[in-house]
C-alpha cells in the first residue's frame, strides 16, 4: 500500500465536523479567489478582444459587401451601355431592312409598270390556252372599251390562280408599250357599275396599302398611278403613300409631313 500524503492525514472539516479549515477548503477559497479574479481582469480584455474582433471581421464584412456591390454597378452599368448599343443597332437594322424592303418593292412594281388586272372576263376553265386567253383580251378591249388593240401590243397575258368552276379567275395582260397600258386605264370609266373591272398590277405591299388606306374615316378615295399609291382626303387634299407612310389620321391631315413629298 502506498504512503499516505500530506493531504490524506490532514484533517478535514468537511469529515470530521471540527470548525478548523482544512487545506483543501483553503485552497478551494484561494482557488475560487484566483478565479473571480481572473475573470474580472481577463474576462474584460478579452470581451473587448472579441469587440475589436467582430468590429474587423463586420468591417471586413462590410468592405467585401461594398466591393460586390460595385462591381455589380458597373456590371450593371456596362450591360445598359451594352443593351443601348444593342438597340440602336436594331433600330439601325430595321430602318435599313424597311429601307430594302422600299427599294425591292419599288423594283417590283417598275417591273409590273406595263401590266393591269381584269376581273370579270368569261372564263371556259382549263381548256382556255394563252392563245385564247389573249384573243379574249383583244375582243374584250375593242367591242367594250372602244380602244384600238392588236396582239402585238400584249407582251403576255394569262389567268390567276386556279378555276373553280364559279367564278371567272382574274385575267393579267402586260403590255409591250406603257401607252397602250394608259389608253386603257383612261377608258375603263365607262365600266363602272358593270361586272368588269380593271385596276394596274400592284405588288402585294402596294395592294394592301391600297386597301388599308380606302377602310381610313379620313380618307374619300384611294387609288394608283402607274403603281404609285394616292388617296384624297376628306378635306379634299391629295397625299402620296409611300411604303412607309404611316397610316395615321393625324399624320394624314397633317401638311407639313407631306412638303417634300411628291
Amino acid at each position: 500500500m502506498p504512503p499516505k500524503t500530506l493531504r490524506d492525514r490532514a484533517p478535514s472539516s468537511r469529515t470530521s465536523g471540527i470548525g478548523t479549515k482544512s487545506t483543501d477548503d483553503r485552497l478551494d477559497e484561494i482557488y475560487e479567489i484566483l478565479r473571480n479574479l481572473i475573470t474580472e481582469d481577463v474576462l474584460d480584455k478579452k470581451l473587448e478582444k472579441l469587440r475589436l474582433d467582430i468590429q474587423l471581421e463586420h468591417a471586413e464584412r462590410i468592405e467585401a459587401l461594398e466591393e460586390r456591390v460595385n462591381t455589380l454597378e458597373t456590371e450593371n452599368n456596362n450591360l445598359k451601355v451594352t443593351i443601348s448599343e444593342l438597340e440602336n443597332e436594331l433600330l439601325t437594322s430595321q430602318d435599313r431592312q424597311s429601307e430594302m424592303a422600299g427599294k425591292y418593292n419599288d423594283l417590283e412594281q417598275q417591273g409590273r409598270k406595263n401590266s393591269v388586272r381584269i376581273v370579270g372576263l368569261p372564263d371556259p376553265g382549263v381548256r382556255e390556252s394563252v392563245e385564247d386567253c389573249v384573243q379574249t383580251i383583244l375582243g374584250f378591249v375593242r367591242d367594250t372599251l372602244k380602244v384600238p388593240l392588236q396582239e402585238r401590243d400584249i407582251d403576255i397575258a394569262h389567268r390567276l390562280g386556279k378555276y373553280n368552276g364559279t367564278n371567272p379567275r382574274n385575267v393579267i395582260v402586260k403590255f409591250t408599250h406603257r401607252r397602250k397600258k394608259h389608253e386603257i386605264i383612261r377608258a375603263r370609266k365607262i365600266l363602272k357599275g358593270s361586272k368588269f373591272v380593271i385596276y394596274e398590277d400592284l405588288t402585294s405591299l402596294n395592294q394592301q396599302r391600297l386597301k388599308e388606306a380606302f377602310r381610313m374615316n379620313c380618307v374619300k378615295n384611294s387609288y394608283s398611278t402607274d403603281g404609285k399609291i394616292y388617296v384624297i382626303l376628306t378635306n379634299g387634299k391629295k397625299r402620296r403613300l409611300l411604303h412607309d407612310t404611316p397610316l395615321e389620321e393625324s399624320y394624314l391631315m397633317n401638311d407639313a409631313n407631306f412638303v417634300s413629298r411628291r
